[in-house]
């Protein structure tokens, strides 16, 4: 079914706006850290509404404050169109893919260098950039996930392959590298590349790996039921991940074990419970 005009605008303000109420509070932390909070945490306020580097090349604050809202709104809202279908499939949707891709870079090069969260240096900008491109391949991994379950799920209807595998575990595998870009590698990046802080281990393991972890779970769980093998897995390699740091960090990130277990977890059972009320539906 083609997208249309009002989908595109609908998207676009609904993810502008989200965009502009998730950054606004941590662009304020950002701003704050990139003006030395770190190193005068005991007396002042972690929180700084507008970004000093925005200030002194405007020369204005009120200039200031909505030129940072607008490239909060503008960074949600490329965020907004991936939710829409680019393409059928094929060269369309490699070619589409790329170019939103491309926005969203130049979207968050020009937030992160404008606002001064590169310290006016290179590295920051390209270890975004790096992040971004690990989400990105989160995103087509967890897509293929779905779209290869999907052609098991209709060569079992028509009766071409045999029952489920014991534990499911062959229903899970097809999951399984996601499972170790999420919980393993993504993690195990961030701590190699970030300062002595681990800032960015901490926001994705408060905000990308419980989401992450819950969609993939509901995913796995709408299209095979309950399959105990993944959120153990995922535990696993969390698990791993958490053992490597060990080696260079002294950082306590046992926590994010039992994240990415319930996580997963709780997504497993929604999207099993979903898939036994379709089939009841079905048969009714």
């Amino acid at each position: 079914m083609p997208v249309t005009r009002k989908q595109w605008i609908i998207r676009i303000l609904l993810g502008g706006l989200i965009g502009v109420a998730v950054l606004m509070p941590l662009g304020g932390v950002f701003n704050d850290l990139v003006n030395g909070g770190l190193i005068a945490m005991g007396n002042h306020t972690p929180f700084q509404l507008v970004s000093y580097d925005l200030v002194y090349r405007t020369g204005s604050v009120p200039l200031a404050f909505a030129i940072q809202v607008g490239l909060y709104f503008l960074m949600g809202a490329v965020v907004g169109v991936a939710t829409l279908p680019f393409a059928d499939g094929g060269r369309a949707l490699v070619l589409r893919s790329l170019a939103h891709f491309a926005a969203t870079a130049a979207s968050l090069t020009l937030l992160v260098v404008l606002c001064g969260w590169n310290w006016g240096e290179f590295w920051p900008v390209a270890l975004y950039l790096g992040i971004l491109a690990v989400v990105y391949l989160l995103i087509w991994l967890f897509r293929w996930v779905g779209w290869y379950v999907e052609v098991a799920d209709l060569r079992s209807r028509l009766g071409l392959s045999p029952g489920p595998s014991p534990l499911k575990w062959k229903e899970t595998a097809p999951y399984l590298p996601f499972a170790a870009l999420m919980c393993l590698v993504l993690p195990t990046v961030l701590r190699l590349c970030e300062a002595p802080i681990p800032l960015f281990t901490a926001l994705y393991a408060a905000l990308v790996l419980p989401v992450c972890g819950f969609f993939s779970g509901l995913s796995l769980g709408r299209r095979q039921g309950w399959c105990p093998l993944y959120p153990v897995s995922c535990a696993l390699l969390t698990l791993g991940f958490v053992l490597l740091a060990k080696l260079w960090s002294n950082v306590a990130d046992e926590v994010m074990i039992l994240l990415a277990f319930c996580s997963v977890l709780l997504g497993n059972i929604a999207g099993a419970a979903l898939r036994a009320v379709k089939k009841r539906r079905e048969t009714a």
